[in-house]
């Protein structure tokens, strides 16, 4: 079986052997490194080839980095532990004022600007956040110095050890503080793989590039050799694929369910009348976090449990989750039917029509060709925003031909939608994508849509739902939406197309075999 890069690099060229770039070339959608700097990425490559416009679901794992036995990486987890020992022995001396210099000292150390350089991040967005802020450091802070009361900094190294402690620590924050910490070393790397293949490099600003260890403060930004990205003045961070992952190593609640073996009658003895009345995930990790704060020590002994495990990074070769190239696989379904000369909007009136167009592709494409099996995920559902991200990578192309923009995820008002086609002010219309079984899908119907196209002052919507199971398609569940459109139609005088996509495995015939 042919890996899914293989399937894709078929069906979608990322450049010739032996190409040689002087630098960044845009070429329309071609956003990968490989494409803009015109280099090969093949099978033995090392290095991850990210999209340059849009961020990949994938973090960097401490806990990949730390085994790893390069020279680049040796002595890792040892500089993140220093790092931590740093700003912990800031707060200590702070005597608890956090208004002393040493205690404000400590949370500028413990701020992360989001390292846009890498391209990752689980909320596929574009490359420009914002990174942790006051609150976040504080937060951390308090985690630290409870730690070091305890001697366990070095527990701490890995980063996700902080989500035992307090909430607000996700995969991505792991990754950008660690990125943070060790951009010293991700800047060698990435000099080292661009000098081999000959790409180009010229002076970018760089936050944080590194931290000063005698002062215990971040280095000042620095403009550094590196190569530049094609969007925004930045430049570009590559990572070893062997040090990412999809889905995290330590949580609440596996922590919850390791004390529950391991340490029951310390659970039972603290939480008995909350264990007693049924918990659901959210009052587990509350507790499991409480658990953590009272018994310092088994929450080190846990983590220290996880790190003599095995760590296994995700298989972005075979990519089964469909997390690494889903653009690829939007623009083969897009190019495989083009839009026509007759289908582009050439009046007004027309141009809902279009955007509906679009939708029903989309559903056609999915119920009558392979795509079904991209809104998978090694056996689950995928998650709603990779299926709008191959969405929108199929309507981009019609979208060109059209000379329509396309916009994604865009904000206004009280609550985002995906998608908003526009051609100047009076030919625009707005597209949501909700997969069925989700908790915001009759929010919306009922809500996220039409704020948004009152908002704008747009008269026409369209509602794409995805189902992948039997009782997506439960007449009462579906008519609940209908009802919904018709009364918001009726009461706003806005317009919006349900477009049902049926995802469901059990009743397709592979395209292969037809």
């Amino acid at each position: 079986m042919r890996s899914r890069r293989a399937r894709c690099a078929a069906a979608h060229s990322h450049g010739a052997a032996g190409q040689r770039s002087k630098g960044p070339r845009r070429r329309g959608h071609e956003m990968r490194f490989s494409s803009a700097f015109g280099v090969t990425h093949g099978k033995k490559s090392p290095w991850f080839n990210p999209l340059l416009d849009q961020d990949t679901p994938l973090y960097v794992d401490p806990f990949l980095v730390f085994d790893d036995n390069k020279p680049l990486w040796a002595g890792a987890k040892q500089e993140v532990t220093d790092f931590f020992d740093a700003a912990a022995r800031l707060i200590e001396q702070s005597k608890g004022n956090q208004n002393s210099l040493a205690y404000k000292k400590a949370l500028e150390l413990l701020r992360f600007p989001e390292p846009n350089e890498f391209c990752l991040g689980l909320s596929m967005g574009t490359p420009h956040g914002s990174g942790t802020g006051p609150k976040f450091a504080r937060e951390v802070a308090g985690v630290l110095d409870l730690a070091r009361q305890y001697g366990h900094i070095e527990d701490l190294a890995f980063i996700a050890g902080f989500n035992l402690f307090t909430g607000g620590i996700g995969l991505d924050r792991i990754s950008d503080i660690l990125c943070n910490i060790l951009k010293h070393r991700f800047i060698r790397y990435t000099q080292k793989v661009s000098k081999k293949l000959g790409v180009t490099m010229e002076p970018v600003t760089v936050k944080h590039p590194g931290w000063d260890r005698q002062r215990s403060r971040w280095l000042p930004d620095a403009k550094i050799e590196l190569p530049k990205s094609p969007i925004g003045d930045g430049g570009v961070l590559l990572a070893p694929e062997r040090f990412l992952k999809e889905i995290p190593t330590v949580t609440p609640d596996e922590f919850w369910r390791w004390a529950e073996v391991h340490e029951g009658h310390l659970l039972r003895q603290d939480f008995s009348y909350e264990i007693a009345q049924g918990l659901n995930q959210a009052d587990r990790r509350v507790l499991a976090r409480r658990f953590a704060r009272k018994y310092p020590d088994k929450a080190a002994d846990y983590l220290r449990l996880v790190a003599q495990m095995p760590h296994l990074p995700y298989d972005v070769e075979m990519d089964p989750k469909g997390l690494v190239f889903w653009r690829e696989t939007g623009e083969a379904v897009g190019k495989a039917s083009p839009i026509t000369s007759a289908d582009l909007p050439s009046r007004q009136q027309e141009f809902p029509a279009f955007v509906e167009l679009l939708a029903a592709r989309f559903q056609h494409a999915v119920e009558n060709t392979d795509l079904w099996r991209a809104l998978w995920a090694a056996g689950s559902p995928q998650k709603e925003e990779v299926i709008q991200a191959i969405a929108g990578a199929m309507w981009t192309e019609a979208c060109r031909a059209a000379q329509v923009d396309i916009s994604q995820e865009v904000n206004r008002g009280r609550s985002p939608v995906d998608f908003k086609f526009s051609k100047g002010w009076e030919d625009r219309a707005l597209l949501e994508v909700k997969v069925i079984r989700s908790s915001g899908f009759f929010k919306g119907a009922a809500t996220q849509l039409p704020q948004y196209m009152k908002t704008e002052q747009i008269s026409h919507g369209a509602y794409l739902c995805i189902g992948h199971y039997d009782e997506d398609f439960a007449p009462t569940r579906i008519k609940r939406v209908e009802d919904t459109i018709a009364t918001l139609a009726k009461e706003k005088g806005i317009q919006i197309k349900l477009v049902l996509v049926d995802a469901r495995r059990d009743n397709k015939t592979s395209a292969s075999k037809q």
